[in-house]
């Protein structure tokens, strides 16, 4: 009977256990935005470059730093804002750079929206990107003065 009335009781703590710990939430993953410096500013130079000999024909400079761009973007993952410019730009021949130029570019438009360098160049994986989320600096309504 000792030995019975034990192994229930052992039973009862562990099946407490698994529901203890069942509601146990595992610690937050470190966020990771573009407010803590996810591309060099060498690939932001490189981006400038690519964009004032490509894209600027189409988008004048502070065209990416008005208001409705910093509301669309801020918030989003950045393989997103990559994608998209990766897969329509230039408008003409959309997809013809290569995938570092497009991280340059999306460097750049980082930097004109006041997203501070970091050591780690912006990769170009995808996924990877989608673990970095856009972070609009506050009060940078139009850091270019445009």
């Amino acid at each position: 009977m000792f030995r019975s009335a034990l192994l229930f009781s052992a039973a009862c703590l562990t099946a407490a256990g698994v529901v203890v710990s069942a509601g146990a939430q595992a610690p937050p993953s470190k966020v990771v935005t573009t407010a803590t410096g996810v591309y060099t500013a060498g690939q932001a130079s490189r981006g400038e470059q690519t964009y004032m000999n490509i894209c600027v024909a189409c988008h004048p400079p502070g065209t990416y730093t008005a208001a409705a761009f910093r509301e669309k973007w801020n918030g989003a993952a950045l393989s997103q804002l990559f994608g998209l410019v990766s897969k329509t730009m230039p408008k003409e021949q959309p997809g013809t750079l290569e995938a570092d130029e497009y991280a340059d570019v999306v460097a750049y438009l980082l930097k004109i929206n006041g997203a501070p360098p970091g050591k780690t160049a912006l990769p170009t994986d995808v996924a990877l990107m989608k673990q970095i989320r856009i972070v609009m600096p506050a009060g940078r309504e139009n850091p270019l003065g445009q």
